[in-house]
């Protein structure tokens, strides 16, 4: 029994969970803790904002919850999203609009960051950059602007992806980027293997040209199957072993956590994707140890 307590206490202490998650509220991450999951920063659903720019919180903003997750030494980003209608277009004044609300509705909160949601976007946008710029105007220093974007990749696999040009456009547009590789529509998982491979090769690539702009790897721990989704093709089985021949050279930007790895997770983490995530964790450490 000591012996196992020792056990947990050291995996603990050495940072064995020390991934992230998205969560729809406050409650979420509580109950993932109880089941053994302690995220090291999350991603917290706080709000959805409209084609003008206006923010709307959850009604869990306005009770207890998120006042005992803020008294927790947990980083927190602030998960703002926004459903495109077809044809869809978001100005800058609506950009202006949505960061002067963040402001008011969030900046006495524990958020340090933004990430913004919009789908779909099947490109960046030429009206993505101004929309942005607008966001950025007005948003109270306090918090770094991030942009939830689609997989990556320089092939022409038939999916849900950006190119690299488009991520390149993407980052130079915000503080950080938060890469979904997941919901990619690929067939096989010798294809998700390969998209995801491309993905990591390339976000090393751009922490290199711009290291002080965070990145987040989002991976798939969900079991909703969709039309860009199917579980026996993206999960972190699949994950890890696309990340395990890595080198320890390659993987420096994972260690030095100028990119974090994410789920995205339909709470909480079935018992197969937990001791998947175990591994990935415990991979990651070792492999980081190695380097230091």
């Amino acid at each position: 029994m000591i012996l196992g307590l020792l056990g947990w206490l050291f995996i603990f202490s050495s940072g064995i969970f020390a991934s992230g998650a998205w969560y729809q509220t406050p409650q979420q991450i509580i109950s993932s803790q109880k089941a053994g999951f302690t995220p090291r920063f999350v991603l917290l659903k706080a709000g959805v904002f409209s084609k003008s720019g206006h923010l709307s919180l959850p009604k869990e903003f306005h009770g207890t919850s998120l006042k005992t997750h803020c008294s927790t030494s947990v980083e927190s980003i602030a998960w703002i999203t926004h459903r495109l209608s077809p044809g869809e277009t978001l100005s800058e004044l609506s950009g202006k609009t949505l960061g002067q609300q963040i402001g008011q509705s969030l900046e006495q909160l524990c958020f340090s960051a933004v990430e913004l949601d919009i789908e779909p976007l099947s490109q960046a946008e030429p009206w993505l950059e101004p929309f942005l710029k607008g966001v950025r105007s007005s948003l109270s220093p306090k918090f770094k602007l991030r942009l939830a974007i689609p997989v990556l990749s320089p092939q022409n696999l038939p999916g849900h992806f950006w190119s690299l040009r488009d991520g390149v456009k993407a980052l130079s547009w915000v503080d950080g980027l938060d890469v979904m590789a997941y919901d990619s529509g690929v067939k096989s998982p010798k294809d998700y293997a390969q998209l995801l491979k491309n993905t990591f090769f390339f976000i090393m690539e751009l922490n290199k040209t711009s290291p002080e702009k965070k990145i987040i790897l989002g991976l798939p721990a969900y079991n909703d199957k969709t039309t860009l989704h199917s579980k026996n093709i993206e999960n972190l089985e699949m994950a890890l072993a696309t990340l395990r021949p890595f080198t320890t050279f390659q993987l420096k930007p994972l260690c030095e956590d100028s990119i974090r790895l994410a789920y995205y997770a339909g709470w909480t983490l079935s018992e197969s994707d937990f001791k998947n995530h175990q591994q990935i964790e415990e991979w990651k450490n070792g492999i980081c140890k190695k380097g230091n």
